[in-house]
């Protein structure tokens, strides 16, 4: 990724704004030359297009449309060479004007330079920003993975980023697809997942709800890593939003995403962090909770039975209990009770099945267990057996 403020300073001889959008913030990731006008089978997250004045529709209604489509889609800017020095050849004046209503921003390419030369001299910025970024993701994932850390530690991102990144709060933000892609796709589809986080992510630091982030690719999904001022760090229950609103806006077409979320940390306890919201992200895959986040003190409950479970003789609850939950009608029974707030219900209505019908089967666990649904410490000791199952489930698939 490279600031397209980098871009224009190294163009400037060859390359202006016509228009008054904002480039502040705004990232690049490729650039791609438009020879068609189907946006959607081309055009991709974070990419610079770069077309001729004879591409751009003619009827200014149609090149409204096609500006619209270009920012819809998150492309980073539109840079467009007139064939001739006429003025015909130029942008029209009503198009600039609805590109800064849209605030995209639109420029014109110098007739005496190339689409070579600009593509060139922009895949070389972006060539060296991923050697950069490649050396830092190499100290981020060391930072992740050890308890130790201190400031020195964080000398080289942070210079990366022109702040201290060791006196921020920071928070990691776990990601997988849901489905494994096929081998002939999942370049393509990881490389989508990367470019809209950048997009995403980007976005937030330029309207300074983050100071900055950093994406790490993983086998089949991606880590995140954000630093926060004090005044920007949004406090339960408050600092959810943006984590709905990712998945919201980071769509892969026929694939779901797992989030785990952890908590707020400062920067040196980063691998905590990075442990939170690896096991929020492995309760999601247990749960089968597709695009949702979950968030680590939801579950934080879960990682303690986990510990208490290979610890020995450390029954909470009798062992008539993994007996019952053994039963498929009783386990659904009990995980659906759980879902749906312990609501006898809402639980029917998820089973399709009436209520009178869930509580004789959470009955039957009282009979065989001496552990009363009804009762807040059973209910809880119930909940408990509840995980150790689904736990055990995962770690046997």
């Amino acid at each position: 990724m490279i600031d397209l403020k980098t871009v224009v300073k190294k163009e400037k001889q060859h390359l202006f704004q016509v228009n008054h959008a904002s480039i502040h913030g705004r990232q690049a990731n490729a650039i791609t030359v438009m020879d068609n006008e189907a946006v959607r089978q081309w055009a991709k997250s974070g990419e610079i297009v770069i077309t001729s004045s004879r591409m751009m529709p003619s009827e200014i209604s149609f090149a409204k449309q096609l500006v619209q489509k270009l920012a819809r889609q998150n492309t980073c800017c539109l840079m467009v060479k007139p064939y001739t020095s006429k003025a015909a050849s130029k942008l029209p004046r009503e198009l600039i004007q609805y590109a800064d209503n849209l605030g995209y921003p639109l420029f014109e390419i110098d007739e005496d330079a190339t689409y070579m030369q600009i593509m060139n001299d922009v895949n070389t910025l972006l060539f060296q920003d991923r050697r950069t970024s490649k050396m830092a993701d190499l100290d981020l994932d060391y930072l992740l993975k050890t308890n130790s850390v201190s400031d020195k530690d964080f000398d080289f991102i942070s210079g990366l980023k022109g702040v201290d990144l060791y006196k921020l709060e920071a928070r990691v933000i776990r990601v997988s697809l849901a489905q494994v892609p096929k081998s002939s796709e999942r370049m393509m589809i990881q490389y989508s997942l990367i470019s809209q986080l950048q997009t995403t992510f980007s976005s937030l630091a330029a309207k300074q709800k983050i100071v900055t982030d950093f994406i790490l690719e993983s086998t089949n999904g991606a880590t995140i890593v954000l630093f926060f001022k004090d005044n920007q760090s949004k406090k339960p229950p408050y600092d959810r939003r943006y984590y709905h609103q990712l998945l919201d806006t980071v769509k892969i077409p026929h694939f779901s995403l797992y989030e785990g979320v952890a908590g707020l940390h400062k920067a040196k306890n980063l691998h905590r962090a990075f442990t939170e919201a690896g096991f929020g992200m492995d309760v999601a895959k247990t749960m089968n909770w597709q695009d949702r986040p979950i968030f680590y003190r939801d579950v934080s409950l879960w990682e303690l039975v986990n510990q208490l479970s290979k610890i020995q003789d450390s029954r909470l609850y009798p062992i008539e209990m993994d007996q019952i939950l053994n039963n498929p009608e009783i386990f659904e029974t009990v995980q659906q009770f759980f879902n749906h707030n312990e609501s006898i219900t809402e639980t029917g209505k998820a089973l399709y099945t009436h209520p009178n019908t869930i509580r004789y089967r959470l009955n039957m666990i009282y009979k065989q267990t001496g552990l009363d649904y009804r009762s807040t410490n059973d209910k809880f000791l119930i909940y408990i057996a509840l995980i150790e199952k689904l736990l055990a489930n995962q770690s046997e698939s």
